[in-house]
């Protein structure tokens, strides 16, 4: 899933599910044929806030869905998880010496390290633009999966050429966003980023299921400069809290907000 998060930060797909899960593992086999046969794959995540993409996981053949559930504060748990797989992969296979890692956190330094002192191939298959140089430097290969999936790079300048030019495909893309969060402001003093993700941007407005992928989608917008972010004191603890709102000076804005019917 954090593969899927990084392509659509920075590559030219509008939901993360864009890209299916089936594409993105056949992808990865791709690469790993390309070096020796794919043995098994394991895909790290908590399945329990996922569970249709855990199955889906389940039916591409050599992969497994490995569940590592959220810390209490709901913090992602996957990187230390899948450290301690890997070094327990390098003891308990002592015949395989490849293996491709999808991921590009500097963390994994040091497990690949391990790797290559046990006489291990390491090779990297992720996401070009957040993978840190020096985990690049200590693997055999790196494998940039977006040049894999054929995705052109995100410019967001070029984006925003194409909004103030009023694109009509844009236009239809963030309508509902605009116009929902029009909706909200008019009724709250100010709107909380979180409160707005989980309680106004349904499904079936097309920004994603999860809300990591519709806060990527705020965070899309915010570049596009269609919305604005600030903090304001909470009312009650007093603690700065984050706030979204239109950018009601921006062209696309205004075109859609002109178009709304007469309440």
């Amino acid at each position: 899933e954090n593969i899927r998060r990084g392509l659509w930060r920075h590559f030219q797909k509008r939901v993360p599910e864009d890209i299916s899960i089936e594409l993105l593992l056949n992808t990865i086999k791709e690469v790993s044929d390309s070096i020796g046969t794919l043995y098994e794959g394991h895909v790290f995540g908590d399945w329990t806030l996922r569970s249709t993409d855990a199955r889906e996981i389940e039916n591409v053949p050599h992969f497994r869905a490995q569940l590592v559930l959220r810390s209490d504060s709901k913090k992602d748990r996957t990187d230390p998880v899948m450290n301690f797989a890997i070094d327990d992969f390098f003891r308990e296979k002592p015949t395989i010496n490849n293996m491709v890692i999808c991921a590009g956190d500097a963390d994994y330094c040091e497990v690949v390290r391990r790797g290559s002192r046990l006489h291990k191939n390491i090779y990297i298959c992720a996401v070009g633009p957040q993978t840190a140089p020096e985990l690049l430097s200590l693997t055999k290969a790196f494998y940039p999966i977006e040049q894999r999936l054929g995705l052109k790079p995100l410019d967001v300048e070029e984006l925003r050429e194409a909004v103030s030019k009023l694109d009509p495909e844009e236009l239809t893309k963030w309508t509902p966003l605009i116009m929902q969060l029009d909706k909200t402001e008019s009724r709250l003093p100010y709107v909380v980023r979180s409160h707005f993700i989980k309680n106004y941007i349904s499904p079936g407005l097309g920004y994603g299921e999860e809300f990591e992928q519709k806060s990527m989608t705020l965070n899309f917008a915010e570049q596009l400069g269609l919305l604005e972010f600030d903090k304001v004191p909470h009312p009650q603890s007093g603690q700065p809290v984050r706030i979204v709102r239109l950018n009601r000076g921006n062209d696309m804005v205004k075109a859609i907000l002109v178009t709304k019917p007469s309440e």
